[in-house]
């Protein structure tokens, strides 16, 4: 059964892996163990928040683990009678539609062989997806699976699918990073150590604009590359070789749009008609706030 699910998983041009349930604790003791390197804010939460469903519906006795191709996106705007590209990398356009998506289909495949899946609780899905074998590591602790490079999100499920046995490897980085210092060389904010295993989250560039206020003095002006999120560790990736010029064309937005964009206030909504546009584009409301500034260091 678990293979004729990965089966299924494969047509639909996405990779899969199925362990047991009981290697939740794995993930959860690996999460612990970070708590000794440096930058260990991140894992020290992780590990203390982990959580299962509390009643799914049915006696977990597997994980489902997924990797699907993102895409890298542009966006363009009109400002001023000049023309911006916009990158939004991987992971951000999609965050909202592709984990129901997928939820259906494996659940279209299971409900008539007499099982069902649910969406995990908070689980550490690139340590999942390293240790099911659908991916390595870079220095940059981000994932990259061999044919979609660091393109992809990463998903996860609990089934009630009889599983005993399953993939279950170290975690590993790529090959390539053992000689390897593009990431480090190109981090705006040095923010990865070749020294260290987790890089400073403190200080990731993607960090300081996923989140509001003012950006700290001191990035260099070139440090901004995308509207929300950072692809400098990415792009110079030879784990994105063959990827980093894919890029997928998204909306176009005019000078009004754009203009209404950048002098919008977090205390009033954007206009209907923005807003579902932006919408459309995949961008997750959460970060809808975020535009204005972020938006504009990319057009200055």
């Amino acid at each position: 059964m678990i293979n004729a699910l990965l089966n299924e998983i494969a047509s639909r041009g996405d990779k899969g892996a199925v362990v047991p349930v009981s290697w939740f604790e794995d993930l959860k003791h690996e999460m612990d163990d970070l708590k000794s390197e440096k930058n260990h804010a991140f894992s020290d939460w992780m590990a203390g928040s982990m959580t299962l469903p509390e009643a799914p519906g049915f006696e977990p006795r597997a994980l489902i683990c997924i990797v699907t191709p993102s895409p890298k996106v542009t966006l363009r705007f009109n400002d001023r009678g000049r023309q911006t590209d916009c990158i939004v990398p991987p992971y951000y356009t999609d965050e909202c539609t592709i984990g129901g998506k997928v939820l259906d289909y494996i659940n279209a495949f299971l409900a008539p062989r007499g099982f069902m899946a649910a969406e995990t609780g908070l689980l550490p899905e690139k340590l999942l997806a390293v240790r099911a074998g659908l991916a390595l590591y870079g220095r940059n602790n981000v994932t990259y699976n061999e044919e979609f490079g660091s393109h992809i999100r990463l998903l996860s499920y609990v089934s009630d699918l009889p599983c005993v046995d399953g993939p279950w490897f170290p975690s590993r980085r790529m090959e390539a990073c053992a000689h390897c210092r593009a990431c480090v060389d190109a981090c705006p904010t040095n923010a990865i150590d070749l020294d260290r295993t987790v890089i400073d989250a403190h200080i990731c560039l993607t960090l300081k604009n996923e989140l509001p206020g003012i950006f700290p003095d001191g990035l260099p002006k070139d440090a901004h590359n995308s509207l929300v999120g950072c692809m400098k560790c990415q792009d110079c990736c030879p784990g994105n070789a063959r990827k980093t010029n894919e890029i997928t064309t998204g909306a176009t937005f005019t000078e009004a749009e754009t203009a209404e964009i950048l002098s919008h206030k977090d205390s009033q909504p954007y206009s209907a008609p923005l807003a579902a546009k932006l919408e459309a584009a995949g961008i997750n409301p959460d970060f809808w706030p975020l535009l204005p500034r972020n938006l504009a260091v990319l057009l200055r």
